[in-house]
Parts: structure tokens; C-alpha cells; sequence
């Protein structure tokens, strides 16, 4: 059997190169040289100098100022933009990501704070401190203002509908039932990060999320804690199965209410649902 690819191996469906139609330049100088062009015309900023820290087809990270206090990131694919937009925007109370400066919809680009700290998570406590901002973002939607939860109405759990690329739907069915259980019939089932240890970050001494720009309302967040067992396995922090158990003592200390039985069997249905190759331990 080969090896796997990612802690999400067959429940993501792996792109290949030359998928976007508008892909972004990967010389770091050109990509710099339009980057300052894009913060005078968009962003009304004169951040000082602008360092290229990647340029890739997909998305371009920036380095604003020297010492640098911001970063610009571009996009060339409009579903990462409007992900990581509107994780912005559904998470800005909870204090789980870095402050948003500013956006352009029309440019698929934003600014924000620049945060280099990176937050060892194999040290004592720092991957606990992990699954609480884990958890804080898939239990958010129970302390959004009224407005935003009217907004996002349309994405409640008893609401949605199967996606697409589900492979087996009545598994899927069986997933949300089980979220709705532990979360409430109104919730919007938030989830799918980027969770890899180089996106966890200090900002004033608390840990943070970046680079989210693959976050769903309607993914539940059982891929996340997936991920979680994976990258514990991968750098020998917890076994997967406690990993499952201070997930679900810190998000029902959050308001939900997970059992242990209930939460390994929606990560067993997510599975059977998506295709995953690999539940990294979490259901054992």
C-alpha cells in the first residue's frame, strides 16, 4: 500500500497542477513588484519595504515594513480568498487569529498582522493550547451576534445538504445527525483548517491560528480533529486516542456535548463518508 498523503488522504481530492485558469506569477521579484503596486492602488498603505517571503501559482505572502508589523497575501484562486475572508469575519470576537488591516475583494487580496513567533507544539502544553483554539472555532457559531448568525442561516446544520463529492451520503447524513446531537439543531457546522505546526503562531503571548483559508461551514469539524491525531502521531506528542479525549473535555467545556462513544463514531462515519484512508488512531 503507498504511503499516505496528508492527514486527509482520500477525504481531499488533490488538484493538479495547471487547474487554475489564473494562476499567479512564482518569480518572487515580479510577484513583489506587483504586490507594492496592489497595496497603493487597494490598501492605501506605504508599509515601507516589501519583502517576498512565497510566491506560488495559488497564493503570495508578503512581508510589509522593515522590522515587518503586516502581511499581504494575494490569491489566485477565489475559493482560498473567500475562505480565509470569511474566517476573518466569523472568528473576529474569538481571538484565534491575527488582526485583519484590510480587504479587496476585487484584487483577492488582504492585509494583516504579521505575527513570526512560531509556537513549538511538541513543547509541554502548547499542543493542549492548540486543541482550545480547535475547539474554540468549531464552537463559535454558538456566540455569534444575531446578525451574523442570521447571515450564515443558510449553512445551519438543519439546513444543509450533502455535498457533491460525498462518497457515501447516507454515512454523511448519519455525520451531521451526530454534530447536531452534540452542537445543537442551529448550528453551523464549522470547520476543515489548515492545521500543520508552522500555522500556529504567538500574538501577545497567546497561540493563534494562520493561514485558514480552508475553512467551511459545512464540513463539521471532525476533519480537524483528524488532522490533530495526525500531527500528535507525527511529532510523538499524545497518543491519537488521548488526543480524541482532551479535544472532547475542551469543547464541552466550550458548550457542546460530545460523548466519547458519540465522537468516535462521527469520526468513523466521516470516514466511511468521505473516503479517508486513515483516522491516525483518533477513534481507538
Amino acid at each position: 500500500m503507498s504511503a499516505l498523503i496528508g492527514p486527509l488522504d482520500g477525504a481531499a481530492q488533490v488538484r493538479p497542477d495547471g487547474w487554475l485558469t489564473d494562476p499567479l506569477t512564482t518569480n518572487p521579484e515580479h510577484a513583489a513588484a506587483q504586490a507594492r503596486a496592489l497595496l497603493h492602488r487597494h490598501h492605501c498603505a506605504s508599509p515601507g519595504p516589501v519583502r517576498c517571503l512565497s510566491a506560488r501559482y495559488r497564493t503570495a505572502v508578503f512581508a510589509l515594513g522593515d522590522p515587518p508589523t503586516e502581511i499581504l497575501k494575494r490569491y489566485g484562486d477565489e475559493a482560498a480568498f473567500q475562505g480565509e475572508a470569511l474566517a476573518y469575519q466569523l472568528l473576529c470576537d474569538e481571538g484565534v487569529l491575527p488582526e485583519l488591516f484590510s480587504v479587496h475583494d476585487a484584487s483577492r487580496t488582504l492585509v494583516a498582522e504579521y505575527l513570526p513567533e512560531a509556537a513549538d507544539i511538541r513543547r509541554p502544553g502548547v499542543f493542549e493550547d492548540l486543541v482550545t483554539v480547535v475547539a474554540t472555532v468549531h464552537t463559535a457559531p454558538s456566540r455569534w451576534h444575531s446578525d451574523t448568525a442570521a447571515a450564515m442561516a443558510l449553512w445551519r446544520i438543519d439546513a444543509t445538504t450533502v455535498p457533491p463529492w460525498v462518497c457515501t451520503p447516507e454515512y454523511w447524513k448519519q455525520l451531521l445527525h451526530m454534530v447536531a446531537a452534540a452542537h445543537g439543531d442551529g448550528h453551523v457546522p464549522l470547520g476543515h483548517l489548515d492545521l500543520k505546526s508552522d500555522h500556529a503562531r504567538y500574538r501577545d503571548g497567546r497561540l493563534v491560528l494562520i493561514d485558514v483559508e480552508t475553512l467551511r461551514p459545512d464540513l463539521t469539524g471532525i476533519p480537524d480533529l483528524v488532522t490533530l491525531a495526525y500531527l500528535a502521531t507525527e511529532h510523538r506528542i499524545l497518543p491519537p486516542a488521548e488526543v480524541r479525549r482532551l479535544y472532547r473535555r475542551h469543547i464541552n467545556q466550550l458548550g457542546a456535548h460530545w460523548s466519547d462513544p458519540g465522537l468516535k463514531a462521527a469520526l468513523v462515519a466521516f470516514a466511511q463518508a468521505t473516503g479517508l484512508r486513515s483516522l491516525h488512531g483518533a477513534d481507538a
